[in-house]
């Protein structure tokens, strides 16, 4: 975006720079990490990833980039770093996040998928950017605009597999009740594969997988639901991890496991799971086995909840990352 901005003649020192980290840093969140992933998810998509969020960030990115370039106007660090910063926010609404762009004034979350998440089909084009501002530094502008032309075309290809695969799913799904929840995605490296997933009106979950340009439309999974039983509520009560999860999570589904020590309950987003048959579990051998989720139809990276004693009382809170596993007590954060 600044290469296809910026004038011919060398930018003052430190812009770029300011572009550059201004572009990195609305993922200063990540620090909310070490408090819980539940905690960080619960904040990703709105604070500095909100339209309000990216003014602040730039403001602090230019006050580090101008303690090196104390000669450049702050306005023309300010400006560049804002700009990083809306190219990121942009580019992870391109890249199928979704955030509460207009937060705090509307609670609205926007979704807009295109493509995956670091996908592989879109990375050679920014490849090719930078090689080309590598290669004719005098010219950004034509670097920048190859970049954003070769996006566009990207952006093309994808969108009309989208719309294509939308068609052979409603067509697929006609005759049930319309869902209550349906959300797409992008297949990770695919020109032509996108992933549905929907709610039917009596709770259960389903991940489909679809080519958008065959029309071939294949049920991967479904997950039943159990949020209208006790355990459900009781979770989100006791646990700070459930409760930051499940209001931001419009697919969350919840499972329940009795253990020799007394109950798990967890939560997860069919967005972060997959097919029995479709991969490994990932809390398969992982340490801490007498607390790790139900074992059901559907396998997933992220779990939130918590474990309770014999009693039905609150022992902690459970974070699963992959089989990583984050503990600490039950209502903290």
């Amino acid at each position: 975006m600044v290469s296809a901005l910026r004038e011919s003649r060398p930018l003052a020192r430190g812009v770029v720079s300011a572009a550059v980290l201004g572009g990195m840093s609305p993922d200063v969140d990540a620090a909310l990490m070490a408090l819980g992933w539940d905690v960080y998810l619960r904040w990703h998509d709105a604070g500095t990833h909100a339209l309000v969020g990216t003014p602040i960030v730039a403001l602090l990115t230019a006050t580090f980039v101008r303690t090196w370039a104390p000669t450049t106007s702050f306005r023309s660090l300010w400006f560049s770093a804002w700009l990083g910063a809306l190219s990121h926010v942009c580019f992870d609404l391109y890249s199928g996040a979704t955030i509460r762009l207009f937060w705090p004034l509307l609670p609205i979350r926007i979704e807009t998928p295109i493509v995956a998440m670091a996908d592989p089909i879109v990375i050679p084009v920014l490849l090719l950017g930078a090689f080309a501002l590598w290669l004719w530094p005098r010219v950004p502008r034509s670097a920048g605009a190859l970049v954003m032309a070769l996006l566009a075309l990207v952006s093309a290809v994808k969108l009309t597999t989208r719309s294509m695969a939308l068609a052979a799913y409603t067509t697929a799904v006609s005759g049930e009740p319309a869902p209550a929840n349906r959300t797409i995605e992008a297949e990770w490296g695919s020109w032509r594969g996108w992933l549905v997933f929907d709610r039917l009106p009596d709770g259960r979950i389903r991940g489909w997988h679809v080519d958008g340009w065959s029309g071939d439309v294949r049920q991967r999974f479904t997950q039943p639901d159990q949020r209208t039983q006790p355990f459900a509520d009781t979770s989100i009560a006791t646990f700070a991890t459930a409760r930051n999860f499940v209001p931001s999570h419009t697919l969350a589904f919840v499972t329940e496991r009795q253990t020799d020590d007394g109950t798990v309950v967890f939560w997860s987003d069919v967005r972060f799971c997959w097919g029995a048959g479709e991969g490994v579990d990932p809390q398969e051998g992982a340490p801490h086995q007498d607390v790790r989720p139900a074992i059901t139809g559907v396998r997933c990276a992220l779990w939130f909840g918590g474990s309770l004693d014999p009693q039905g009382q609150p022992h902690e809170s459970l974070v699963w990352l992959g089989g990583h596993l984050q503990r600490r007590s039950p209502q903290r954060w």
